[in-house]
């Protein structure tokens, strides 16, 4: 299996006006279902803006996806198209990527905020890390302003070993701050489901195992 950890924009260009605008697409095929598998898709009409969470991760690249596991039997494609927008016509936009690269050689993650106990909203940011593997895998990072479900996560785990997720959240316009840390065990099938209940909100984090021959 393929792990992508996060997106990061390296070296933004200092001939950028205000906020960087990103958009486009970064997929992967596999040999398992020859179709595109999406890391990021965001279209012109709704860009990443880079740089809105500020401090550490003022260049991390929100993924979109996978939506499955990424197989490795065989070579895997890698295919990329990523501009910048600038001002309101796209021949001004700036094309930050184009092309294709070939690799060769699960677990999925659902995350919910089921409760909340104050109007404001928080920020939430999760990640997680594999046995063994130090780089944190970004996930999500951005503001909630009322329960809901989001994004459900592809990760590649051994059987065996543990998955642990991170989340960090902060009340909005209040003080109240929260960090979690959980390990969850990978198997051969079933799910686990750890419920956090904190001062402020309460979230719900639901690991799905599913083989890979």
């Amino acid at each position: 299996m393929m792990q992508i950890f996060s997106l990061k924009l390296a070296h933004p260009s200092a001939a950028i006006d205000g906020p960087i605008q990103l958009y486009g697409f970064l997929a992967v095929q596999d040999s398992l279902k020859p179709l595109r598998n999406y890391i990021f898709n965001r279209t012109r009409e709704d860009p990443f803006i880079v740089g809105q969470q500020g401090g550490d991760s003022g260049s991390f690249i929100q993924m979109t996806g996978p939506k499955r596991g990424i197989e490795m039997s065989t070579s895997v494609l890698i295919e990329y198209d990523m501009k910048i927008k600038r001002g309101g016509r796209q021949e001004d936009d700036l094309q930050l990527i184009d092309g294709a690269a070939c690799f060769s050689e699960l677990t999925s993650l659902d995350l919910g905020v089921s409760q909340m106990h104050h109007g404001s909203g928080l920020d939430l940011s999760l990640s997680c890390s594999v046995s063994r593997i130090p780089p944190k895998i970004e996930l999500f990072q951005g503001v909630i302003a009322e329960p809901c479900e989001l994004n459900r996560f592809v990760v590649a785990v051994v059987r065996g070993s543990a998955l642990i997720a991170y989340f960090t959240a902060d009340q909005r316009g209040g003080s109240d701050h929260a960090h979690q840390c959980y390990a969850f065990r990978a198997k051969a099938h079933g799910y686990d489901v750890q419920e956090f209940k904190l001062d402020f909100e309460t979230i719900l984090v639901k690991v799905s195992c599913v083989r890979r021959k």
